[in-house]
């Protein structure tokens, strides 16, 4: 009877601890690009959508989204870290101390403005891909920095092709593999938005400039739902 009543504590014990675990509020926090972060005419963000769902599900601790910048670089929010600037007497480190989960975004507006400063008659491969594996070093610096203020998860969306130039395909498909392989060795999460955005014809507009569609921005919300409810079950750290 002792060893049944035993089992039965432990039971309950260990049901609570999950129900506990699995209610945890979780701070979300957005950091690097605010062109991909932000509202357009043609829809809704994703970013967004995901703090309604954490809210909706009595999940969300804090959601701040006040360190993105337009035209941002990755050296850019290296500094802010350093220099630990202040927004509203909040401190970019206060808030990288709080999070639990941030979504980065980052290396998008260097790669853009590389791409048009090329010479389309010459062959630049080697100068491409040698800038390319640049950012993807000052990438994960970023990252390091980031996870000696708070070991948070980061979710780290990768660049789709926006230039309207499908030429230039073949290096955005060359950095996303190079960011995808760092971002696993440091046990982080990552999303291919040149898979998902330039391979469905429903989730880009074909317009200038380029935008995501309604259609694109659920598809990203899906994606890093599905991740953060995976994170979340296994109580986030």
């Amino acid at each position: 009877m002792k060893i049944v009543i035993l089992l039965a504590f432990f039971s309950l014990f260990a049901f609570i601890s999950y129900v506990q675990n699995n209610n945890k509020e979780i701070n979300y926090t957005i950091l690097g690009d605010k062109e991909l972060f932000s509202n357009n005419l043609k829809s809704v963000n994703f970013s967004d959508m995901i703090y309604q769902k954490l809210d909706d599900d009595n999940l969300l601790g804090f959601y701040s989204k006040d360190f993105i910048r337009k035209d941002i670089r990755i050296i850019d929010v290296m500094n802010d870290i350093n220099d630990n600037i202040s927004i509203d007497n909040i401190t970019i480190q206060n808030i990288i101390k709080r999070t639990d989960i941030m979504i980065l975004s980052i290396g998008n507006n260097e790669i853009n403005y590389k791409l048009s400063k090329i010479d389309k008659d010459i062959n630049n491969d080697v100068e491409i891909y040698k800038y390319l594996d640049e950012i993807v070093n000052d990438a994960s610096k970023l990252i390091d920095d980031i996870q000696k203020i708070n070991k948070c998860k980061i979710i780290f969306l990768g660049y789709y092709n926006d230039t309207n130039n499908v030429n230039n395909d073949k290096y955005y498909i060359y950095v996303n593999d190079k960011i995808e392989n760092m971002i696993k060795d440091k046990k982080q999460e990552f999303i291919n938005l040149y898979n998902l955005l330039n391979k469905n014809e429903l989730y880009l507009t074909k317009s200038t400039p380029i935008y995501i569609t309604n259609e694109g921005n659920l598809a990203i919300y899906d994606k890093i739902v599905d991740k953060i409810d995976d994170l979340h079950l296994h109580n986030i750290n």
